[in-house]
């Protein structure tokens, strides 16, 4: 068996490297675009917004007063410098919870699908 000349070996890491960039690319390029809201710090926490919105259309249908703005406001203050699965925890923890459509949720979860259904309205 041949061994690999230094040539050889920094063409075959350079094109690893390309097909490396290129996939992350295209997951980048290929990802859905969503037009641009007032909550897209919050709503950068979703995996899957549109499903987000449908669970926030069901809690927009039982909360009575609900301001996107204060929500948003209050998230942000909840939130900042914690992961969202830390916040669920304590909101589970906490009784800190929304019931919507016979599910309960933590809060802070309620909240940001209801501002995923305003900002996809």
């Amino acid at each position: 068996m041949k061994i690999p000349t230094r040539r050889q070996m920094l063409m075959l890491g350079g094109s690893v490297v390309v097909a490396v960039g290129a996939g992350a690319g295209a997951r980048f390029l290929l990802r859905k675009r969503y037009a641009p809201s007032p909550y897209d710090d919050l709503l950068a926490s979703l995996d899957d917004r549109d499903a987000a919105a449908q669970i926030g259309e069901t809690v927009l249908a039982e909360v009575d007063d609900f301001e996107p703005d204060a929500a948003a406001a209050k998230l942000r203050q909840h939130i900042t410098g914690r992961s969202f699965g830390v916040v669920m925890v304590e909101d589970a923890s906490g009784s800190r919870l929304l019931e919507a459509g016979g599910w309960v949720l933590p809060e802070t979860l309620g909240l940001i699908c209801a501002l995923a259904a305003k900002a996809a309205a």
